[in-house]
This record gives structure tokens, sequence and C-alpha cells, in this order.
């Protein structure tokens, strides 16, 4: 990278090997202003995901963009025996207007469009979220509703109110843990894939999210196998038919 200088390129790995480049080959690169040069490779680097796809020297970015003194921060350490008061006063007095903050908020980059397209994810998912519910509660109140005549006849053999409710609630979880295990084995396929090809790490759920799915799971499993049946299970016994 100390290569870098006007005239050169660094690369993202991802990308060079899409264009079947490497350090001493020549790209040919149109800039935001329209301008097309042709630029010599010194360096390839694997965080393309967070760097971008091309890192240019500082002196061959500002010939193309409109505002180069705006928005422009650089990080200093210090070593573990330097003196931060002495750091500071050296890089406020080597730059003219610099200001020189101790401990800044993190840099958060995001694309302008960004937020508009989180509210379209939003929006798609929780709709395919709310069909799948619909259609989950749809299933699971109908095999209750003819499981009925199964119920009133372990009622006339002798079961309680209380066994039967207990069966039908393990019955609901053990359908909810096995709908909870095999989605999040069929989701992590192509997850994994993802995350390992694009960032080379672990998928990531935040813990809000994960406990929302775990509560909307129990709540539609439970409401589909146990309220369709509490009319069968009211009462003490159903009346025996003469026939």
């Amino acid at each position: 990278m100390r290569a870098l200088r006007p005239g050169t390129v660094a690369v993202g790995e991802d990308r060079a090997r899409s264009l079947d480049v490497r350090p001493g080959s020549t790209v040919t690169l149109r800039f935001g202003d329209g301008v097309q040069a042709r630029l010599r490779v010194v360096a390839t680097y694997e965080r393309s995901l967070a760097l971008g796809d091309f890192l240019f020297a500082r002196d061959e970015l500002l010939r193309h963009v409109s505002g180069p003194g705006e928005g422009r921060r650089v990080l200093v350490r210090t070593a573990s025996d330097g003196d931060r008061g002495v750091v500071e006063q050296a890089l406020a007095a080597a730059v003219a207007g610099a200001r020189v903050e101790r401990g800044p908020a993190p840099v958060r980059v995001a694309a302008e469009d960004q937020a508009l397209g989180e509210v379209v994810s939003a929006a798609a998912v929780s709709a395919v979220g709310a069909f799948t519910v619909i259609a989950v509660l749809s299933t699971l109140s109908l095999i209750a509703i003819g499981r009925r005549p199964e119920l009133r006849l372990l009622r006339l053999a002798g079961a309680g109110r209380r066994q039967l409710r207990r069966m039908l609630r393990l019955e609901a979880a053990a359908t909810a843990v096995t709908g909870l295990a095999v989605g999040a084995g069929v989701a992590s396929v192509p997850l994994l894939a993802f995350s390992l090809a694009m960032a080379r790490t672990l998928p990531y759920l935040p813990a809000v999210q994960g406990v929302l799915i775990v509560v909307v799971v129990a709540v539609t499993t439970g409401a589909g196998a146990l309220l369709p049946l509490r009319e069968t299970l009211r009462g003490r016994y159903p009346a025996r038919q003469r026939g």
C-alpha cells in the first residue's frame, strides 16, 4: 500500500479476481466526474466489503471530487508511552483549521437511499411473515378441528380435561420446537454460505429479532392447536349417544 500514489490503484480481491488483474496489471477506470484513466494496480486487499472495490491515492482522488476538503477525518493512535497532550498540540499546529478530538464518535457511512431501502425491506419481510402466520394458523386450526372426535372418545374413556390439555400443550410445544429447528437449519445454509463468501464471518441475528421470532412461533402454534378445542374440553364429560 505504500506504493499507492497518483497513477496507481489498489483493488479488492473479489474485484481483482473478476477483472483478472493482479499487482503490476493495468486497469481502465472512469471517475465520478466522467474522466477515464488507466491506472497500475499496486496492491490487493481482502476487506473490500468495508473499504470498497478501489482505493486511490489522495492526490489522485482530489482531482475528481467537487469538495475535497469536506468531511475528512484522520484517526491517530498514540504509543503506549506517548504524551497525548503533546500529540494533540502537534496535530493542531500541523494542519491549519484542524480540530483534534479525543475519543471521537464512530464514523457511520450510510447510503442516501438506505432509509428507504430499510423501510421497503421491513414491509416486504412483514408481509411474508404475516402470510406465513395466517397459513400456519389455518393449517393447525383445521387439524385441531379434525381431532375433536378423538378427544371426545378419550374423554369417554376417562381422560380428564387437565390430562388432555397437558397432552395438547406438549404437542404444541413439540411442533413449535420442531418448526424453529427446521426453519433455522434451512435458513442457515444459504446465510452461512453468503456470509462466509462475502464477509468471512458467521451470520448474525440481533437478540431482539430472535426473541420476536420465537414468540411469534409459540403464539401461532398455541393459538392454532389449542383454541379450536376449547369447546370440546369444556364440561365434565360429553354426553353418551344412544342408538
